[in-house]
């Protein structure tokens, strides 16, 4: 018979159950699954210092042009995609930005020599240009200068960028100035330099009471070795270098600056002919020792008695006024020699005088003086300075005594080192003690 036990199932029916459970934060980084694994090859940008970082950007409508460096030698440029950017052969020294290698293959490089015959017509020189261009944006880095240029004799060099809007055109002087440009509307053209100023100007400089008499003064910038300059037009940004420092100057109106025409980069202008409404040539005023004497008033004429002593004092005093004509009209014609020797000689012959309104671009050095000879191996003795005392050793001659040692061994005293001219002589006498 079967029994069962209610009370034993109500007392189990009443037991509860507790469970303990823990939850410790893990120690180990987990790494999601969408992260790129670290590699050994890179470091974070915070661990580079004292170096500019390059930046490329993927969007772009106009290009970049960045300067590095003080004095800035170095240009970075961010190109758009389909814009062609002119590089001075020779003077890149990077392409970067590119998302990946195969990208490489979109960007197209060509060599042009733009204004091949003007600028061999009128500056004696032809400049040849590296032309890219990609379906990609890219950037590069431009050197300011070129090593097809014998960059090594032009000195140190830096980089002042022009953004051109349609509004002001500039007018390049150094034939090597321009490094870089780009723009699909910027236009560059050659111009020859004018030799004599505008009717305007010299209309102009006769009202402000230091005209030549009706005569037009000359510009100053006319060369028959440097007879052109580069006029930029449209729209884009050019890259200009200059030997040594750039620097901006700016002219209000009716202001005047005397500029040495070798230091000169670039000038702002309005067209291919206005070159000739701002610049003339100036030239230091000579002293009056120097000029003499030319403006002598004349004297009126005396009457004399038709005597014989008369005859011969008027005849006398018409050969000195003929010589005295003479001597002026020498001076007339070599007064203007002796002004250009004494600018020559003194060194204002370079000057021009530049009217405003403009901006300039001038350059501290000058092509010429910017020479850098070869560094020589010296010897060690021009190294030594001349001040310092050079002591003079003399050969020191050494005997058979200074290296020729034995030892004995003596009652009372222990070991004694002696030294000896001949170890025979010395044995020969041991052995007789």
């Amino acid at each position: 018979m079967l029994t069962t036990n209610k009370p034993c199932i109500r007392q189990l029916s009443q037991l509860t159950f507790r469970r303990f459970i823990s939850i410790n934060q893990s120690s180990i980084p987990t790494t999601p699954q969408n992260e790129p694994d670290l590699t050994k090859t890179t470091t974070i940008p915070a661990n580079i210092r004292e170096a500019q970082e390059l930046t490329s950007y993927r969007s772009l409508e106009t290009p970049e042009f960045t300067a590095l460096n003080t004095p800035p030698s170095i240009i970075s440029i961010n190109t758009p995609p389909s814009v062609p950017i002119h590089i001075r052969r020779g003077s890149l020294l990077s392409i970067y930005g590119l998302h990946e290698i195969s990208t490489l293959e979109s960007v197209r490089s060509s060599l042009e020599f733009p204004m091949f015959w003007k600028r061999l017509m009128y500056g004696g020189y032809v400049s040849g240009y590296q032309k890219l261009i990609s379906t990609t944006p890219f950037s590069v880095l431009v050197s300011s200068l070129s090593r097809n240029d014998h960059a090594k004799k032009g000195g140190n060099k830096s980089f002042a960028n022009l953004i051109l809007d349609g509004t002001t055109d500039w007018a390049v002087l150094e034939r090597n100035a321009i490094q870089v440009y780009c723009g699909n509307s910027l236009v560059l053209g050659m111009y020859r330099i004018p030799n004599f100023i505008s009717k305007k100007l010299s209309k102009k400089i006769t009202a402000s009471g230091g005209g030549g008499g009706g005569k037009r003064d000359k510009t100053g910038l006319f060369s028959w070795f440097k007879s052109g300059y580069c006029l930029i037009s449209g729209r884009g940004k050019v890259g200009l270098v200059g030997n040594g420092s750039v620097y901006n100057l700016n002219l209000n109106e009716n202001e005047e600056i005397l500029i040495n025409k070798e230091n000169l980069l670039a000038i702002s202008v309005n067209g291919p002919y206005d070159l000739q409404n701002c610049i003339v040539k100036y030239e230091f005023p000579v002293s009056n020792a120097l000029q003499g004497d030319v403006t002598a008033p004349i004297k009126k004429p005396v009457l004399l008695e038709p005597t014989t002593w008369g005859q011969v004092v008027y005849r006398t005093r018409q050969v000195g006024n003929w010589l005295l004509d003479s001597w002026k009209l020498i001076q007339k014609y070599t007064i203007g020699i002796k002004s250009t020797s004494y600018n020559y000689l003194v060194g204002n012959q370079e000057f021009v005088k530049v009217i405003g309104p403009r901006n300039l671009l001038l350059q501290s050095n000058t092509q010429s003086g910017t020479y850098l000879p070869p560094i020589r191996r010296r010897s060690i003795e021009t190294v030594i300075p001349s001040n310092t005392e050079q002591t003079t050793t003399t050969p020191v001659t050494k005997s058979s005594n200074d290296y020729l040692n034995y030892v004995t061994i003596e009652k009372g005293k222990g070991a004694v080192f002696k030294s000896t001219p001949d170890f025979s002589e010395t044995v020969k006498n041991i052995a007789n003690k």
